[in-house]
């Protein structure tokens, strides 16, 4: 090639390149700064946590409100979680005010009209806390919907999210329906009295959906009729007679839910509630919490099994003081009495062996289930000194007698008792100012061995599952020690009201105003605030009474606490050996159970 030809070659190259140049700045989309709403994938997924906490608890409610004993969440405890649902609401809709001024796009668009609809949800949601209206949980019900479909709008113009998507999801599986209709009613009236209003029914014929008030104003109702004619018609009638009356219509509603049951969602609610025996004061779990039995003042025993169908009623002698289920085994069986323990088969309540008889009442029972025994503990008939001796007495799982030790002889205040799942069962009592802790392996020793002595009059003992730890409570302090060197004894706190080892050794303690948890290597992992502390079990949270009527669940990890639904004066707290679930007897009639993540 020439150099004439190579200069033509290269200035043909040149133009195309130029040509290029100008056809691609042509047509490449310019840059513009983004004016569109920033942060908004967190908004996005604070809304659908708002959303998804109000889908499960209107599942709850309308469960509570259809007559369902399951996942059912009762009026007043909705109203408490709406009341906190639309404190929440406001801070995020103050956060969506802030986002979306001077700003516009896509995004903008679809966040305004979701916060909006959330403001609705947050005004019918306290609506319905302040009265109870079944309207305006049918409202909350609409505005939920709707708030589900914008986040769905939403998340169309955000960047793909997993997690909101899976709320989404799971929030629109919890399908709460709502049914209204009118229904008419037939009021005469007001009368002098009630014994009036109830002589004015029965000359109306004592119609059978007649009724008379009992308090002012003094009225007769008759009704309700599904429609307004067949209302018309009987008022007609009355007005024969010459009897005045009007009719007046009113809505009535149903609700009704399916899908998954929100389980994760309501943890802190009732899974199972039963109405038991009145005067029901003690409650025990099987292992896996699916049967339950309840005592009574008057002795009886309530026997439920998993679907909550009563099974047996045996009755017991009065003053039932303590209940524990047998663990594993062919055959279940529970002990329950006071100062005669008697042995029950499950399902049929029948007696079964030899029951155990006291000098007083019995305070402590367990199971040991590597040996498959029961043992319980009481005082002698006063407890104090002069009054007889404390027992310990050991049954099988079917009640029959066990040989030595038992019966063991213990000072008139009783002992303590506990045991590991090696099967050791250790015995603290106090005599000369000192709390001693012994052992014994049922059906290996027939003699009790020492093990610790701790200074002070003790009023706990407590033992990890594992045998590797123990702890102590007496009027001199909370002592932590190993089991198998008793010399590393240690003074943990002062002296408290309850103790109980976590299944991966932590040690909680309760105080009037505090919960304590030492982890297994003797550090303090964290401390969390109650007001009254009264009861504490170890289940798969610290489960705490505060109070008689507040039931606080606190995360192992860090102690947050949360309070759980129980509903009433809580009279008594048990839970499963599995730690799955929490039972209380509340209000002396209920029993609820909680299913613990």
């Amino acid at each position: 090639m020439t150099g004439a030809s190579t200069r033509r070659a290269l200035a043909t190259v040149l133009a195309l390149a130029f040509i290029a140049s100008c056809t691609d700045s042509a047509t490449a989309p310019k840059t513009t700064p983004s004016n569109d709403v920033e942060g908004a994938p967190k908004l996005a997924r604070d809304a659908g946590a708002i959303l998804l906490q109000v889908s499960a608890y209107d599942y709850g409610l309308a469960g509570a409100l259809a007559g369902e004993k399951t996942r059912t969440v009762a009026a007043a405890r909705y109203s408490v979680v709406m009341r906190g649902t639309s404190k929440t609401i406001s801070v995020f809709n103050a956060t969506v005010l802030t986002g979306t001024l001077d700003r516009t796009g896509p995004i903008r668009e679809k966040l305004v009209p979701l916060a909006d609809g959330l403001s609705d949800l947050g005004r019918d949601g306290d609506t319905y806390a302040d009265g109870g209206d079944p309207a305006a949980f049918t409202r909350v019900i609409s505005d939920v919907t709707v708030g589900w479909q914008r986040l769905r709008d939403l998340s169309t113009v955000l960047p793909k999210d997993d997690v909101l998507q899976g709320a989404i999801a799971r929030g629109m599986s919890f399908v709460v329906t709502s049914k209204s209709s009118t229904q008419s009613t037939i009021t005469t009236g007001p009368y002098a009295s009630a014994a009036e209003a109830k002589q004015a029914l029965q000359r109306m014929g004592s119609p059978l959906n007649g009724s008379y008030s009992q308090t002012a104003p003094f009225v007769v109702r008759i009704g309700p009729y599904g429609d307004r004619a067949a209302a018309d018609t009987a008022s007609a009638g009355l007005t024969k007679q010459g009897v005045i009356n009007i009719v007046t219509d009113a809505a009535s509603y149903a609700f009704s839910r399916s899908g998954p049951a929100p389980d994760a969602e309501l943890w802190r609610e009732p899974s199972r509630v039963l109405e038991v025996r009145a005067t029901s004061r003690k409650i025990g779990l099987s292992s896996d919490g699916s049967w339950l039995a309840t005592g009574s003042d008057d002795g009886y025993a309530a026997l439920f099994n998993p679907v909550g169908t009563l099974t047996a009623l045996p009755q017991s002698y009065a003053g039932m003081s303590v209940l524990q289920f047998s663990v594993g085994g062919d055959v279940q069986t529970f002990a329950v009495g006071g100062q005669v323990v008697t042995f029950l088969e499950v399902p049929s309540g029948q007696n079964l062996g030899s029951g155990m008889r006291f000098t007083g009442a019995a305070t402590q029972i367990l199971f040991v289930p590597s040996t498959r025994i029961f043992v319980a503990a009481s005082t002698g008939s006063t407890g104090l000194p002069g009054g007889g001796p404390g027992l310990i007495g050991g049954r099988a799982a079917d009640g029959e007698v066990l040989g030595d030790p038992f019966p063991i002889v213990t000072p008139a205040a009783g002992a303590r008792i506990a045991a590991s799942d090696a099967g050791d069962v250790y015995v603290g009592t106090t005599s000369g100012g000192n709390f001693d802790v012994e052992v014994f392996r049922p059906g290996r020793d027939s003699e009790l061995t020492a093990l610790a002595r701790i200074a002070g009059v003790g009023t706990a003992l407590a033992v990890d599952r594992s045998a590797r730890f123990g702890a102590a409570v007496t009027d001199q302090g909370t002592y932590r020690f190993a089991l198998a060197d008793p010399k590393t004894l240690t003074r943990v706190a002062g002296p408290v009201r309850d103790i109980a080892f976590a299944p991966d050794g932590t040690l909680y303690i309760l105080d009037q105003t505090s919960l304590l948890a030492i982890g297994p290597d003797g550090v303090l992992r964290w401390t969390a605030s109650i007001v009254d502390g009264r009861r504490l079990v170890a289940a798969r949270r610290a489960v705490v009474l505060d109070g008689t009527d507040k039931l606080l669940a606190f995360a192992p990890a860090d102690g947050t606490g949360e309070e759980l639904g129980a509903g009433g004066t809580i009279n008594d707290v048990a839970m499963s050996r599995d730690g799955r679930v929490v039972g209380v007897i509340v209000d002396a009639r209920r029993a609820v159970l909680f299913t613990l993540p």
